[in-house]
C-alpha cells in the first residue's frame, strides 16, 4: 500500500467516526501521524495526537485546498460538525459533496468516496512536502535540520514512487473504463493518444456529455495506412492469442473514426468544435488518457494491446512524469495531421497520404 492510499484508508476512518466517536480513531491513523505538522507536534499522547489531526492538521489542510469541484466535495467530507456544532451524518455530508460534482454517481459511497478520499490523501501529501520545504531552510545552531524533517527520497537521490514531485499516483494493472467515465465526469479537458482506441464505444455517451458540457475533447491516433501501422499490426500478431494473428490497428482506427463521426453528429456543430481529431505517422511511444492535470499511462508491448497493460497514474504536468508524459502528447499532436470536420473523415482521409508526404 503506498502513502496516499495508506492515508486514504485512514481518512476513510475518520469521516465516520471523527463526529461520534474520536476515541475509536486512537492507534489507527499511523499514517497521518507521520505528516511533518503531527510529527512537529512534538510528543503527544495518542488521544492528544488525534486531537490534532482532527481538530488543527485536516481542517488547515482543508482550507488550503484548490477551489476546484473536487476539493469542495472533500472539503463536505470532512466537515463532520456543522457550524453549531451539532454531528453532520454521512449520508448528509454524501449529498453536500454530491452537489458539487458534475455528474455524481447514484451508489456516492462506492463510486465517488473511494476516489475523491485518494485525491484527498494525494493533495495532503503535497502539502505536507510544502511544510516539509518550507522548514527545510531553517536549521538549527548545531548544524542540523528540525525535528520533524525528514527527505523523502529514495536512495541516490531519486524521487520515491509516492512523492508529488514524482507525479506517479499508482498503478492499474488495466485500463478502467468506469475510473474513466468517472475522470471525464469533471474534466474541462480531456485528450486520448493510442494507435487506436479498443471499445471507444464503451466511452461514446460519455464523451457526448463531457462535449455538451463544453469540454474539449483531443483525440490523437496512428495514420492507418502508413508503414508504422503495418509493424504495429505486426506487434500484435506476435500474441499467442488467434484473435491478433490479423490486422486490427487499420480497421481498429477506421471504426474509431466512425465512433466518433456519430458523435460529432449528435453534439452538432457548433459542440463539434470542441472535438479535435488528428493522426499521427510516428513511431507510437505511450498510450495516454488525460483529464486535466492528470493522465493513465500506459506503453505499447509486443502481443499486448496497451489498454490491457498496466496503466501509470500520473498526477501534475509539472511533475517529473508529467513533464514527459505531457511533453510527449504536445509533441505528437504538433506532427499530427487534423481532420476539418470529422463527420467527413472518409473524403479527408483520401488526401491523408499526401499531407504526410508518403507515396500513393
Amino acid at each position: 500500500m503506498t502513502r496516499s492510499q495508506a492515508i486514504a484508508e485512514e481518512l476513510r476512518k475518520v469521516i465516520r467516526l471523527a463526529g461520534r466517536d474520536p476515541e475509536a480513531l486512537e492507534g489507527e491513523l499511523p499514517a497521518l501521524s507521520a505528516l511533518y505538522r503531527v510529527a512537529a507536534a512534538g510528543e503527544l499522547d495518542e488521544p492528544a495526537r488525534v486531537h490534532f489531526i482532527l481538530h488543527r492538521l485536516i481542517p488547515e489542510y482543508a482550507t488550503r485546498l484548490p477551489a476546484g469541484r473536487d476539493c469542495q466535495a472533500i472539503r463536505e467530507l470532512l466537515t463532520w460538525e456543522d457550524s453549531d456544532g451539532d454531528h453532520q451524518s454521512l449520508t448528509t455530508r454524501y449529498h453536500q459533496a454530491a452537489a458539487h460534482l458534475v455528474s455524481p454517481a447514484s451508489d456516492f459511497g462506492r463510486r465517488q468516496e473511494p476516489r475523491l478520499l485518494l485525491e484527498c490523501a494525494r493533495r495532503f501529501l503535497a502539502l505536507d512536502h510544502e511544510d516539509r520545504l518550507a522548514r527545510s531552510s531553517v536549521i538549527d545552531a548545531d548544524g542540523t535540520a528540525p525535528v520533524g524533517v525528514v527527505e523523502n527520497k529514495a536512495p541516490g537521490g531519486a524521487l520515491a514512487g509516492d512523492d508529488a514531485p514524482a507525479g506517479i499516483a499508482r498503478v492499474h494493472p488495466s485500463l478502467d473504463y468506469c475510473l474513466l467515465v468517472d475522470l471525464m465526469g469533471d474534466a474541462g479537458k480531456i485528450v486520448i493518444l493510442n494507435t487506436w482506441i479498443p471499445e471507444l464505444n464503451i466511452l461514446a455517451d460519455a464523451l457526448v456529455e463531457a462535449l455538451r458540457r463544453g469540454t474539449h475533447l483531443s483525440i490523437l491516433m496512428l495514420y492507418p495506412e502508413s508503414h508504422i501501422a503495418q509493424l504495429r499490426s505486426q506487434a500484435l500478431q506476435g500474441s499467442t492469442q488467434a484473435r491478433f494473428r490479423e490486422d486490427h490497428v487499420r480497421p481498429g482506427v477506421r471504426h474509431c473514426l466512425e465512433v466518433l463521426e456519430a458523435i460529432g453528429h449528435t453534439v452538432g456543430e457548433d459542440l463539434r468544435r470542441h472535438l479535435r481529431v488528428r493522426l499521427y505517422d510516428s513511431l507510437p511511444s505511450i498510450s495516454v488518457f488525460a483529464f486535466d492535470d492528470r493522465a493513465l499511462v500506459s506503453v505499447f508491448l509486443h502481443g499486448q494491446l496497451a489498454v490491457k497493460s498496466v496503466q501509470i497514474e500520473v498526477h501534475g504536468q509539472d511533475s517529473v512524469m508529467g513533464q514527459l508524459v505531457f511533453g510527449e502528447l504536445d509533441t505528437l499532436w504538433q506532427m499530427g495531421q487534423e481532420f476539418n470536420d470529422v463527420t467527413q473523415w472518409q473524403s479527408e482521409m483520401e488526401s491523408m497520404s499526401q499531407r504526410f508526404g508518403i507515396a500513393s
